[in-house]
């Protein structure tokens, strides 16, 4: 089960957190994996890693922000591999983005445009391309995007970055619909809060991470493993019936914990009432 002998993937993000945990898993699968950031030396260590497991790896330092970039390295990683069966677009995010993360009052074009860019126009092209590929070859394929429980949920301080996502969503299921006739299934994740690099504010004290935990029925929060896991199953052939959904991944929580904080930060309370 889960054999990805033969299989040539493209993982954005994949110096840290996240894309690395999922580059990785499928490496110890039996994939060939081409990663892309913006840090060489990150990518580096990860090809070694991929490498240490015997598997071939491709470094291609991009801004994945730039759609000229993010179409490009498709087109050279399959030109480098031989051909891309699996797309994992999860470079994103936006944390201290001025004017595209903070409370809505705050937020300017310009930063909405920084936004968007990382989190949907440059995974969107990325994805197109890909496609174009995976339906030439004649092989189909797989295509995945890392999204956010940020858009399917309110996402108080983070509501352009939420509807970036959002909109990544339903891109997802419409790609499903156009692309199925070609065998290219595409589906998403949705991580609720994972402790990575760019989320180590949320992270920093025993207490911060405590709190947070304590809003998953499962009483912890997620891992970059948790998020490769699924993944590896839906990108896998096991999963061939599977395309045009959303997963979320997120320890049995079903709206995000920013809007508890939120509220319960500006709502006024009388004194003596308890919940």
């Amino acid at each position: 089960m889960f054999s990805y002998a033969g299989k040539k993937a493209i993982v954005t993000g994949g110096g840290r957190g996240i894309g690395r945990a999922i580059a990785l898993a499928f490496a110890r699968q039996g994939a060939d994996v081409a990663l892309a950031a913006r840090s060489r030396e990150q990518l580096d260590a990860v090809a070694a890693e991929v490498r240490a497991l015997g598997r071939q790896a491709w470094v291609f330092p991009a801004d994945l922000s730039d759609v000229a970039q993010a179409q490009q390295l498709v087109a050279d990683a399959a030109e480098a591999m031989g051909a891309v069966h699996i797309l994992v677009n999860n470079a994103g995010g936006g944390s201290g983005t001025p004017g595209g993360i903070g409370p809505l009052e705050g937020i300017t074009p310009a930063g909405f445009d920084r936004v968007f860019d990382l989190n949907l126009r440059a995974p969107v092209f990325a994805s197109l391309r890909a496609g174009e590929r995976m339906r030439d070859q004649g092989t189909g394929g797989a295509i995945l995007n890392i999204v956010s429980i940020d858009g399917l949920f309110p996402a108080p301080t983070e509501g352009v970055y939420g509807a970036a996502k959002a909109a990544l969503i339903n891109f997802t299921a419409t790609m499903a619909v156009e692309y199925g006739r070609y065998r290219i299934r595409v589906n998403a994740i949705a991580p609720g809060s994972v402790e990575t690099y760019l989320t180590r504010r949320a992270f920093a004290t025993e207490e911060q991470k405590v709190e947070r935990a304590s809003f998953y029925p499962v009483n912890r929060t997620g891992t970059p493993d948790d998020i490769a896991s699924a993944a590896v199953f839906l990108c896998s052939d096991e999963a061939e019936w599977t395309s045009g959904e959303t997963l979320l991944v997120a320890g049995g929580l079903k709206a995000t914990s920013d809007v508890f904080r939120w509220v319960r930060a500006h709502n006024e309370v009388p004194e003596g009432r308890r919940l």
